[in-house]
């Protein structure tokens, strides 16, 4: 009967309900308050008063929000924080939490249960736009105490990215264990979330609170991803939200009580801003990965519900397979164009030597790890769906492993690695797609570097031998048990962890081997046994007749634009299309750095007005426009320019189909997000 009385009384009394939240939000800002390091310069890894204060104004109204602003006052005056800096803090939290609050019950049919895409990605859209209007009032606010006018561009970037981090990492639990917190499961669903929580929980404890944060020289952030993975597969947005609070919670806690690398950093502040980036490019990849995720399941649930007759069955199989395609591709796309930004950002970090270089080089092998992986997998479902074509053409070898040792080299290069390449006097041809059999021994080789300890040699050899090109991948590494020869072109199922190194999954070799067998060659592996080293074998069949590339492939090699086209020494004159701000601002910035002229447009009209004005050499298009296609674009710009504008699209649509589609209707190169300004600018070199 209580329960009955109080929840009337919080409907009819504006006053209980205001009361109430002021102590609940106060008692959350004043536990925060604890979360700040000592030597942090008043910046801690994550603040969650910001998640809760969006949570507070979505359920119970935007009319409480003097709750959020009596609490901060109350609480920081008893802290002996000064009254300007009091109310400037409290005016910026509450307007984060309104401004948050209002976008998101205002935004067309979001749901806290976080089930869908549409409702992870207006989250991560509030949460953007809320903390750059608190970071930018709590920087104007510090100027004008200062009475110097001036704006502290290092206080409100770490303002904004830790209330950013705060709200993508912490506002999915309270949003959704708020809507529901209640729930039934199995006793073998109990088990499987204690699994994976649980390994979730010591992975946190071991990265945040002691200082045993890798095995080896692998971070235990590679391991992590694996059971994330898991929480989206299976648990839903609720596991997955309870994964980031607990990462983001637990590094904060590990940070301030635990005896981590971090904790003890010389320059805490920079060291933090490195976590932060960490957690909030986890959150802003697993979010819309399980809202995608979770959109399936409930699609194949109600399609299942519907099953009854064989046309329905029918159909049914036949709507899945359009929908796997159709997930494919939209897994792509969200998880590139998050990656994009972050890249860039970090890119220009380093060119102007912000940051420990060491944070730097962690965050950017953590991208480029998700990315290959990304790719790996995608290559694997479209072989394994038998929807990987390959384009064929006449191949030198020597071409093939030139541009293989360039892309293998940066890593090679940070593990300290003796690269030896051993290669025929003359030209040996084969017949196949020259992308895919680099791919091949990419792969070989970044395998071979993970397991040889730093220092290693690794030799690439290639001969002639009975009509066959015999290439040979050799390491002075780990090595490999007999026992587990047989398996190690297994994906996923050749993951056993040895003494030195975690298995991994094993998608790069499986995919290496695929791709092998599609060239009607073969791949073989060979080891003494551990610390013996390792040898991958790798044959491809020699055509009997030699045939040269036709015409259209060299002109395609050399450049497909005429002399009138070439960059004049000052640089070149460069119109940057992109619907993602973020990624368009910082991409324009790396192509300023270099020394080009940069113009950005951030729809397809704006970019044939700029066009028009600027009169560009080079145009990076993105396909997926808000007000029209890419291709359209591309079509129109070459009606106008013809020749002398090249066209480059860059894009997070990655599939075969994707590319082909964009080089008919005149695009030069087509580049998959995320990408490198040391790969644009190379596209741009060979189109000049």
């Amino acid at each position: 009967m209580l329960p009955q009385v109080l929840r009337q009384l919080l409907k009819r009394s504006f006053v209980v309900r205001l009361l109430l939240a002021t102590i609940g939000y106060g008692v959350v800002v004043t536990g925060s308050l604890y979360l700040v390091p000592a030597g942090g310069s008043g910046a801690s890894l994550v603040w969650p008063p910001a998640a809760a204060g969006v949570a507070l104004l979505f359920f119970g109204g935007l009319e409480l929000w003097p709750a959020i602003a009596i609490a901060f006052f109350v609480t920081l005056f008893a802290h002996d924080i000064s009254p300007p800096l009091t109310a400037i803090t409290a005016i910026a939290n509450v307007l984060e939490s309104v401004v948050g609050a209002y976008l998101l019950r205002n935004y067309v049919g979001f749901s806290p249960h976080i089930g869908r895409l549409r409702d992870a990605l207006g989250l991560i859209l509030s949460s953007f736009v809320s903390t750059l209007i608190s970071a930018s009032v709590i920087t104007i606010g510090v100027g004008l105490i200062n009475h110097n006018g001036v704006l502290n561009g290092d206080l409100w970037v770490g303002i904004w990215i830790g209330h950013l981090v705060s709200l993508i990492s912490m506002a999915p639990f309270v949003l959704r264990w708020g809507h529901r917190p209640f729930f039934h499961k199995t006793r073998n669903e109990v088990l499987e979330g204690l699994a994976i929580f649980g390994s979730i929980t010591v992975l946190t404890f071991f990265l945040f609170w002691t200082p045993y944060g890798s095995i080896g020289i692998i971070s235990l952030l590679y391991i992590l991803i694996i059971p994330l993975i898991w929480a989206a597969l299976r648990a839903g947005p609720r596991g997955m939200s309870l994964a980031l609070f607990i990462i983001a919670l637990g590094g904060a806690a590990g940070i301030l009580f635990g005896f981590g690398p971090i904790t003890h950093s010389a320059n805490l502040p920079q060291a933090l801003f490195g976590v932060q980036m960490i957690i909030g490019t986890l959150a802003f990849i697993f979010l819309p990965f399980t809202s995608i995720t979770e959109e399936r399941k409930e699609a194949v649930t109600k399609l299942e519900r519907h099953v009854g007759e064989l046309e329905v069955a029918l159909q049914k199989i036949s709507s899945e397979d359009q929908a796997k395609s159709d997930f494919i591709a939209i897994l792509a796309h969200e998880l590139r164009n998050p990656l994009s930004p972050i890249l860039s950002g970090l890119e220009l970090l380093k060119s102007k030597q912000h940051g420990p270089p060491d944070v730097l080089h962690m965050m950017g092998a953590h991208l480029h790890t998700v990315a290959r992986l990304l790719d790996d997998l995608l290559d694997m479902s479209r072989i394994s769906q038998k929807r990987l074509k390959l384009q064929r053409e006449p191949v030198e070898i020597h071409a093939v492993m030139a541009q293989t040792v360039e892309m293998v080299k940066p890593y090679l290069d940070s593990r300290e690695h003796h690269l030896q390449v051993e290669l025929p006097q003359k030209e040996v041809w084969v017949d196949g797609d020259p992308v895919r059999l680099s791919q091949i021994f990419v792969n070989l080789l970044n395998n071979a570097a993970k397991y040889t300890d730093p220092g290693g040699t690794i030799v690439l050899s290639v001969t002639e031998q009975h009509g066959e090109v015999v290439v040979r991948v050799r390491d002075t590494g780990i090595g490999i048990e007999a026992e587990r020869l047989n398996k190690i072109f297994e994906p996923f199922g050749a993951s056993e962890k040895t003494e030195r190194r975690p298995g991994g999954l094993h998608i790069g070799l499986s995919l290496a081997k695929r791709i092998a067998e599609m060239h009607s060659g073969s791949i073989a592996v060979y080891s003494k046994g551990p610390g013996q080293g390792t040898e991958f074998v790798v044959r491809l069949p020699i055509p009997q007749e030699r045939v040269l590339p036709f015409e259209g492939t060299l002109k395609r090699i050399r450049g497909r634009f005429s002399k009138n086209s070439i960059a004049p020494r000052g640089g070149l004159t460069v119109l940057v299309v992109d619907d993602n701000e973020p990624a368009a601002q910082g991409l324009a910035l790396l192509l300023k750095n270099n020394g080009h002229t940069v113009t950005v447009a951030y729809t397809g009209a704006q970019a044939i007005r700029s066009a028009m004005d600027t009169q560009p050499q080079v145009a990076l298009l993105d396909i997926g426009l808000p007000d029209m296609d890419g291709h359209d674009l591309a079509t129109k710009l070459r009606e106008r320019f013809g020749d002398k504008l090249a066209l480059v699209a860059l894009t997070g649509y990655g599939q075969e189909q994707d590319r082909q589609k964009a080089l008919r209707v005149g695009f030069a190169e087509h580049l998959i997000k995320p990408v490198s300004i040391v790969d644009v600018e190379r596209v741009l070199q060979e189109l000049f």
